[in-house]
């Protein structure tokens, strides 16, 4: 009998692929990027949503790192846009 199972990444490159296919690509590297955006310490506390027609990021986060989390968005705000390869003016 055949073995039907796929391998995990092999499954998550497909469903990547799709994302690329039908978004901008700015999310996907905010995703992968995600723990050097935000560190060790809210990586798991924390999880880009998606970004808005008005391309701003929304991110769900934790109750118990909120407050750090907002007053640390804008060193990530200035990571996202190095990472992005934007220039501030």
């Amino acid at each position: 009998m055949k073995d039907n199972f796929k391998k995990l990444n092999t499954i998550a490159e497909g469903i990547k692929r799709k994302i690329y296919r039908k978004n901008d690509n700015k999310f996907i590297i905010i995703m992968e990027k995600w723990k050097d955006i935000v560190g060790k310490k809210f990586y798991d506390k924390s999880n880009p949503i998606k970004i808005t027609r008005s391309q701003e990021l929304k991110v769900e986060v934790s109750s118990e790192i909120l407050i750090d989390f907002k007053f640390s968005s804008k060193i990530y705000l200035d990571k996202i846009n190095d990472i992005l390869g934007y220039k501030e003016s």
